[in-house]
């Protein structure tokens, strides 16, 4: 048996018992964010901000400000996404977990700020890069005036498109690993100063990146599955606890034991 599937056996074995907390909490931080992309839309929908063309300085400041109030209500979301992290950390610790654990980085200001930090620094930077080295965007923003100049490299631009959304998921994949997958750590261990996570994770997360992308692949049917809901309910938690066994693990022989205390 080799070393991914091992790590999945003992994950799955981990979460017997703890899968309802799991997804409950799963549930409680997707309503929370649904919540509000539904309040945003409505807010736009009543103020008539959708499908304007030119839209005057009011419906300019409108939308503005609907925007940001949308970015802070998602920003204060994040932590919810640190407490599920933190009781599937504890899950494969052993330790016990409660559905409440969801809002554990609410109780303290400085546990929460220290979340939002480091949340928008590894989300923000994620971001930002893979969308700077997404060539599928910059093909697809030139495409109709290249075919419109030259209707003989259709066929051409077609295949370059197929070529660019396969390198663009690819750098998006990369990223991930790189600035958020790994930074699984503060659900370890959230008492390390903060300066010490974001170069020390993507360290880590680049040492450790074929071990990640081989966690990934084997994950590549239950992914597809998550188009329908249901088998959601499953295989996130399922994911989320393989991850963190996986972490675990990488921590322990690489001798991070101040991680994973």
């Amino acid at each position: 048996m080799n070393t991914e599937k091992t790590v999945r056996k003992q994950a799955k074995k981990v979460l017997e018992g703890n899968r309802s907390v799991i997804i409950s909490e799963v549930m409680v931080a997707v309503l929370a964010f649904l919540t509000g992309l539904f309040a945003f839309s409505l807010a736009m929908s009543v103020a008539g901000l959708y499908d304007v063309k030119n839209p005057n300085q009011t419906q300019q400041m409108l939308t503005m400000i609907f925007g940001l109030v949308f970015f802070a209500f998602v920003v204060v979301c994040l932590p919810l996404i640190n407490g599920v992290y933190r009781s599937v950390c504890n899950v494969v610790r052993g330790r016990e977990c409660s559905p409440l654990d969801v809002f554990y980085y609410y109780k303290k200001p400085k546990l929460f700020f220290k979340s939002v930090i480091l949340d928008v620094i590894s989300v923000g930077l994620f971001f930002i890069i893979s969308g700077l080295l997404n060539v599928f965007n910059y093909l697809s923003a030139v495409s109709d005036k290249i075919i419109e100049n030259s209707p003989s490299l259709t066929a051409v631009v077609a295949v370059l498109l197929v070529l660019a959304f396969i390198v663009s998921t690819a750098v998006v994949v990369v990223c991930y690993i790189i600035f958020v997958h790994t930074f699984l750590a503060y659900g370890f261990n959230e008492h390390l100063p903060l300066g010490i996570y974001l170069p020390r994770m993507m360290a880590f997360s680049i040492k450790n990146f074929i071990s990640t992308i081989k966690l990934f692949i084997g994950f590549i049917g239950w992914a597809a599955l998550c188009f329908f809901v249901v088998p959601a309910f499953y295989a996130v938690p399922y994911f989320l606890t393989t991850s963190a066994m996986s972490a675990k693990w990488l921590f322990e022989l690489e001798g991070s034991r101040d991680i994973i205390c």
